[in-house]
């Protein structure tokens, strides 16, 4: 089975959704924020899915009439909901092959699409192509961090977010089937950019979401949670144990 095809059959659901559990709500505001302080006129969302960032981002910056926001996606059936969202701004492209000329966009955004790709670093090479000298790329990736390596020193297995379409996943420390974070940004300089800053993003253990939503997604608890978790995302030595980590870096 190739690539595109195991990717398009899971593409029967929308992901909306997704984001209403606080850890991948608070990756995705994160996100956008980092991608709006950037003031991109030509932005470029790679695996943009279902259009959920996109047109998040596109509703943000509206006032901007110069803005040009393009999105991107191997799928066809996450496509075809982007474009209800959307409308045309959205295409179909391999992320690692892109229909696009040398230098054409201020920022790439690639959320949550590096561990699904067969060859990650011809990836990063492309989308520095694609991107202006002094331009950015947020790309967030999933973390196998404090709770999931707990999980996995007891069972002695390491369980994807996605077992079906990730192909690797980051870890903090050496740990099966999984990417140092320090190699990832090994591989980033390598193609060309420097890592300007990180975060993470915690919001609770990597299982029971329902379990921690019900205790503390209520005032003034809510408050108090995530005041810790924007500390502890934001402390270097402990950005990349939390779920998911965030990263901005420039082209160079």
């Amino acid at each position: 089975m190739s690539f595109k095809t195991l990717y398009e059959n899971s593409a029967t659901e929308g992901w909306a959704s997704h984001y209403r559990y606080l850890a991948p709500l608070r990756r995705l505001q994160e996100t956008v924020a980092l991608c709006l302080e950037a003031s991109p006129q030509r932005m470029l969302d790679i695996g943009c899915g279902d259009g959920v960032l996109l047109a998040l981002l596109q509703d943000q910056m509206k006032a901007d009439r110069r803005a040009q926001l393009v999105g991107v996606d191997l799928s066809e059936g996450r496509l075809k909901r982007a474009r209800k969202r959307l409308g045309s701004t959205v295409s179909c492209a391999d992320a690692a092959r892109l229909p696009f000329a040398t230098e054409t966009f201020d920022l790439c955004l690639c959320a949550e699409v590096l561990e699904h790709l067969p060859d990650p670093d011809a990836a990063l090479i492309e989308w520095r192509r694609i991107t202006r000298t002094g331009g950015r790329l947020v790309l967030t990736v999933p973390v196998v961090g404090w709770s999931r390596w707990i999980e996995a020193r007891l069972t002695k297995r390491v369980r994807f977010l996605n077992e079906i379409e990730h192909l690797r996943e980051y870890a903090p420390v050496q740990m099966k089937r999984c990417v140092l974070v320090s190699e990832l940004v090994r591989a980033l300089e390598r193609a060309g950019w420097r890592v300007i800053g990180r975060q993470g993003v915690y919001y609770y253990p990597h299982r029971g979401e329902r379990f921690w939503n019900a205790i503390f997604n209520r005032e003034p608890l809510l408050r108090i949670v995530s005041s810790l978790d924007r500390w502890l995302g934001s402390r270097p030595s402990l950005s990349s144990w939390g779920r998911y980590l965030i990263l901005e870096c420039i082209r160079a």
